[in-house]
């Protein structure tokens, strides 16, 4: 009988706040992907079900085949059965958790032993920076970054009562047009701002100084380039602030804002949709955990 397996892939939200391109953490959010050598087929079930592409074109795939090419490998048919739970085009890596599981399918497609180590160097390669693809590969909070050739990743010491709030709109954010929004210089005093503040974030992580936390998410790096383009975000995010929330930052490049909080969540979320509701912006509000478990590979 032919073998199948199964990956389930995480959420991200990366950037938080002053850790842009570097801080991420992992969403108790799966994708889960069936798959297994036979004539090639994709099917997409939950988001992007109809808009997904079908094809050889699908990011999936397309991880999966650019790795048989990196790991010198023969291209083998898939049959492929993709159940999304991760909100596509949202800010909450759903392009990554498709290019670590590309990866692990021509990892495991090919009997190579599977090292997340390895798996992380390429999907950091793939993606360009490391803060959605870390968190996802090794759970809880990472702080991605490279050195020379290779990409390093370094947990962040943080408290189990965190609970990630996130308000997806149906506003289309694409990563490479919001990416185009960015300078391509900053100041001085722009630079020592954000060093600031992403030091005292972890430094609140590490220390569980929930007051701090508010300031590790302030930005001057990217957030204030990417919100305009975002309906409603400053009503939204100072909404769930008001309601209680510890911080509020956009996750990746958006349109997601998410905040996060060691209780009242359910108001949190509340107050998140009805200011956007009374905006007249469509979205939905997820509450997760974050997860200490990245990204697993079962035979079923």
């Amino acid at each position: 009988m032919q073998k199948s397996y199964i990956i389930k892939v995480p959420a991200s939200s990366a950037n938080l706040g002053s850790g842009f391109d570097s801080i991420g953490l992992c969403l108790d959010i799966w994708n889960e992907i069936e798959f297994y050598e036979g004539a090639f087929s994709i099917k997409n079930l939950g988001f992007g079900n109809s808009t997904l592409a079908t094809n050889k074109n699908n990011l999936i795939y397309k991880s999966y085949l650019k790795t048989n090419e990196l790991i010198g490998k023969k291209n083998i048919d898939l049959s492929i059965i993709s159940n999304n739970k991760i909100p596509i085009y949202g800010g909450l890596g759903s392009s990554s958790a498709a290019v670590i599981s590309g990866i692990l399918m021509a990892f495991k497609i090919n009997n190579i032993n599977i090292k997340k180590d390895e798996i992380y160097q390429i999907a950091a390669d793939f993606e360009g920076h490391p803060d959605n693809v870390g968190p996802a590969i090794y759970g809880g909070i990472t702080i991605g970054f490279k050195d020379l050739d290779d990409w390093h990743i370094s947990p962040v010491k943080h408290s189990s009562d965190f609970k990630i709030i996130s308000y997806i709109s149906d506003q289309k954010i694409l990563t490479s047009e919001s990416r185009s929004l960015l300078p391509k210089t900053i100041s001085r005093q722009d630079a020592v701002y954000n060093i600031s503040r992403s030091a005292i974030l972890i430094n609140a992580f590490n220390n569980n100084d929930f007051s701090k936390i508010k300031f590790g998410f302030q930005d001057k790096i990217h957030e204030q380039y990417r919100i305009p383009k975002i309906k409603g975000y400053r009503t939204i995010s100072n909404a769930a602030l008001s309601a209680g929330a510890i911080g509020s930052y956009l996750s990746g490049s958006g349109p997601t804002i998410s905040a996060i909080t060691t209780g009242k969540e359910l108001t949190i979320n509340y107050e998140m949709l009805d200011a956007a509701d009374k905006l007249g912006i469509d979205g939905e509000g997820i509450i997760c955990r974050i997860s200490d478990e990245g990204v697993q590979v079962f035979e079923k």
